[in-house]
């Protein structure tokens, strides 16, 4: 007898086997404590992302910010999963932009 279940969906989850089923809600988890922000190079051609993760914000507080912050650093940024992404080395802008804010940030990894 033939299984008759879908087995790839084109609504972005793709292969359905391998996840057990369609997701429902978002990705987004709000985090404790203070705003972290790293620097990443890895798996990217060498270029630089300034991460920003555990940020005590609703998806879309932080989804406006992030608008913010692109308009005024003059970058490319988007959302993925809890985390905002901003592209190049925008450290010392964000830190300087959170503190007006009356958010606290601080830098992770090395």
């Amino acid at each position: 007898m033939k299984d008759n279940r879908p087995v790839y969906s084109t609504g972005g989850v793709g292969d359905l086997r391998k996840g057990g089923g369609l997701q429902s809600g978002s990705p987004w988890v709000r985090g404790s404590g203070p705003a972290k922000m790293r620097l990443e190079t890895g798996g990217r051609g060498g270029k630089a992302v300034t991460v920003l993760f555990n940020l005590p914000l609703e998806e879309k507080e932080a989804a406006a910010m992030l608008k913010e912050m692109q308009g005024k650093f003059g970058c490319g940024g988007t959302v993925k999963g809890s985390t905002l992404e901003l592209r190049g080395d925008v450290r010392e802008k964000v830190e300087q932009f959170m503190s007006r804010l009356g958010m606290k940030v601080v830098r992770a990894g090395g």
